[in-house]
């Protein structure tokens, strides 16, 4: 019997002792569970940088293993065209793949690691497309990405064909030289000295009239300087410097044409003109020679008869007069010039005769003139 208390004793012992032991080992299974957690991080932790290391090995082998296929390129696109005619994967496809896919597992670990859980699906859709669809030409330079597009065009040319080795072409045109344009012969002829005239008067007048006075007188003096007989050169540089009010050197101009021998009633008349303006009648009676026709020079004789009249000479003066009012009897200012001389000479029924014939052609006369007339007839009628 007491056998038996003393087993149960022992049982309840047990049994107590074993929950307890049960109830001491329920209480640090929190601990294990996070030493677990920060085990698995570690390993986590190691494993990636493990990758990155391994990463940056694989990508240094990856290009020189791209710059020994970039120098091959004509052999690889060979055997490529080969492969594609079997259905077989060439080598150097197989590793470019193998490169590229190995190359793009370490960014896809790192990607995921590093974004957002909103943003891990669109990261893993582009490390998904970069490990299908590699683009090696984006890190490659420009000519090596148009050799390797020229490749391929060949290689998708010659599909149906026998491989054949593949080369790049390069044609460089080459310069020309340059075209030698043929010049047109313009024979040039001199032009005579009249037409040389005409263009310097045009080049003078065209001066004159924008207003270029010296301009014009410059070309003027050319022009007597090339033809110092001409009359016309002189007689329009003397009236250039009347225009600047400069007297004395119209005169020498048309001094010096006397000098030269030009025989011009038109230059004595300016002379004429010029010696009167300054009260010399004398010497413009000088520069009055009878050596032109009465016919083709009636206003120079006009105006020398004028000047006799001045001087006192109404004789001459009314023989002048008389000469003109035959050649123009339509002119009133000869009959009334003849008018005067005939009263300064004492001879009144002829004086009113000529005032008569001038009153009848007064049309060019002024009308003081008229009214000096109208007086000398009442003064002289018999």
């Amino acid at each position: 019997m007491s056998v038996i208390n003393k087993m149960l004793q022992d049982l309840e012992q047990r049994q107590q002792s074993q929950a307890t032991t049960s109830h001491s080992q329920q209480v640090p299974l929190p601990r294990s569970s996070s030493k677990k957690g920060y085990v698995w991080l570690a390993l986590l932790l190691t494993l990636v940088l493990c990758s990155v290391f391994w990463f940056s090995n694989v990508s240094n082998s990856g290009n020189v293993s791209n710059n020994s296929q970039l120098q091959t390129g004509p052999a690889v696109a060979g055997s490529d065209a080969a492969a594609s005619k079997t259905g077989q994967p060439a080598p150097a496809a197989e590793q470019r793949q193998q490169n590229d896919s190995t190359g793009a597992e370490p960014v896809a670990i790192m990607a995921a690691l590093s974004v957002e859980p909103a943003a891990a699906v669109t990261v893993a859709a582009a490390v998904t497309r970069t490990v299908s669809e590699p683009d090696i030409t984006a890190e490659l330079p420009e000519p090596v990405m148009l050799k390797q597009v020229r490749t391929k065009q060949n290689v998708a040319s010659s599909a149906g064909t026998a491989p054949r080795q593949l080369a790049v072409i390069t044609s460089v045109e080459p310069e020309l030289p340059p075209v030698a344009r043929p010049q047109a012969n313009v024979d040039k002829q001199p032009l005579d000295p009249a037409a040389q005239q005409q263009n310097m008067q045009l080049r003078a007048n065209a001066s004159e009239a924008a207003g270029d006075t010296s301009g014009a007188i410059v070309i003027w003096q050319q022009i007597i300087a090339r033809q110092p007989a001409e009359a016309n050169g002189y007689l329009n540089l003397a009236r250039l410097w009347l225009k600047q009010q400069q007297v004395v050197s119209a005169s020498q101009v048309l001094l010096q044409a006397r000098q030269n021998g030009v025989l011009s009633a038109e230059i004595n008349m300016q002379l004429a003109q010029l010696a009167v303006q300054q009260g010399q009648w004398q010497q413009a009676l000088q520069f009055l020679a009878d050596q032109f026709e009465l016919a083709a020079e009636p206003e120079y004789f006009g105006f020398k008869a004028t000047v006799l009249q001045q001087l006192q000479q109404h004789e001459d003066a009314l023989n002048w007069y008389q000469r003109l009012q035959q050649l123009q009897p339509e002119q009133g200012r000869w009959s009334l010039g003849a008018a005067l001389a005939s009263e300064q000479l004492g001879q009144p029924l002829q004086a009113h005769q000529y005032y008569q014939h001038a009153w009848q052609h007064r049309q060019g006369l002024s009308v003081s003139s008229h009214n000096f007339i109208q007086q000398r007839l009442k003064a002289t009628e018999p």
